[in-house]
């Protein structure tokens, strides 16, 4: 439904989407010279190539003014990435927005009710009333890097779950051969599987040297193995739509929330509203530098003197990993052991201002 003809011209136009899985709605905000926030009503579109064609042209009829204009979109699943491309392709001004920043700014606003039209309305508002980063779309190494690191994920996964099935049935009364050795078949066939895409993944990081040499560098943090860098890197797509350490914390489900209402008073615990993927390859990385990394012991054992439960420290280190992972990641560097104790010192020994 066009605008009515407004007082003032416009300054900023901005399509907020709310994607699902076949479809999307689509909200038209409008921000003016006097400030002032518009909204159309909103549409819902076929999640297609012809949905994505329509969606422009319903767009173009709405605009009254060559100003610019922004998608903005939540990066739910992966739902959005064939809009988000589609877009890219056009040319179009696009942000990929984590569940994260939206859900804090929706706690900002005074909106009870949640519907696909209400989200895409909150979003078209996000992006009217905030400066938002421009999305780069993956390259095409982190985006295979993620498809075979998530299919080895799947793939260690169904093997120990094969292996304990098959221990379990081993001890059990009298046990059928025929059945043992049908299960110990389906798990020869899950490791012929695993070292064809171990293979695979090593042809995708010999044709991409640089991000091979990056991930190197985060295998340089002790506890850190090439799988696990390979997790970290492929589920943020390289950090691409992380800001700061909080929001990545908040992306793997690693941020501690707090529940208090009058007397009543629950234990800190982790919010685990995030990458699942993230937080499974990050546990027995934490466990291993817990036994050869001195920092995170030292850093484990001042936590221990504050809880008496090993698991908050576990988790402490967890997020410790995946921010030192990012920070290697941003500023090209591998990981030095001592820069985090020469930093102490020196701000020991730093001059009073």
């Amino acid at each position: 439904m066009p605008f009515v003809k407004p007082v003032s011209p416009p300054l900023k136009y901005v399509v907020g989407i709310d994607i699902a899985k076949s479809s999307f709605v689509a909200c038209l905000g409008r921000l003016d010279l006097q400030q002032q926030l518009s909204f159309g009503k909103e549409t819902t579109f076929e999640n297609t190539a012809a949905g994505f064609a329509a969606l422009l042209s319903w767009v173009a009829r709405q605009q009254q003014a060559a100003v610019p204009l922004w998608f903005v979109v939540e990066a739910t699943g992966v739902y959005y990435e064939e809009l988000a491309y589609f877009l890219a392709d056009k040319q179009q001004l696009l942000s990929v927005l984590l569940p994260n920043k939206v859900k804090h700014f929706a706690r900002s606003t005074e909106l009870k009710n949640k519907t696909d039209q209400l989200d895409a309305r909150l979003l078209a508002r996000l992006g009217l009333e905030r400066s938002l980063p421009a999305w780069q779309p993956p390259t095409a190494a982190l985006r295979q890097l993620r498809a075979l690191a998530r299919e080895r994920q799947v793939l260690t996964k169904q093997g120990a779950q094969l292996k304990a099935r098959a221990h379990a049935y081993q001890h059990s009364y009298q046990p059928d051969k025929r059945t043992l050795a049908r299960l110990a078949a389906q798990h020869q066939l899950l490791v012929q599987h695993l070292t064809a895409l171990d293979q695979d993944l090593a042809e995708l990081l010999a044709a991409e040297p640089e991000l091979a040499r990056k991930l190197a560098q985060l295998t340089s943090i002790s506890g850190i193995g090439l799988t696990t860098a390979i997790i970290v890197v492929a589920e943020t797509s390289g950090f691409v739509l992380v800001e700061n350490e909080r929001q990545l914390a908040s992306y793997a489900g690693l941020d501690v929330v707090q529940r208090q209402s009058g007397l009543a008073a629950h234990a800190t615990r982790i919010s685990k509203r995030g990458n699942v993927r993230l937080r499974t390859a990050l546990y027995l990385p934490a466990l291993s530098s817990l036994r050869y990394n001195p920092q995170q012991i030292a850093f484990y054992t001042r936590l221990r003197a504050r809880h008496p439960s090993g698991k908050p420290g576990v988790i402490a280190v967890m997020r410790k990993l995946l921010v030192l992972c990012y920070s290697l990641w941003k500023n090209d560097r591998p990981y030095d052991p001592c820069y985090q104790l020469a930093h102490q010192v020196s701000q020991k020994i730093a001059p009073a201002t």
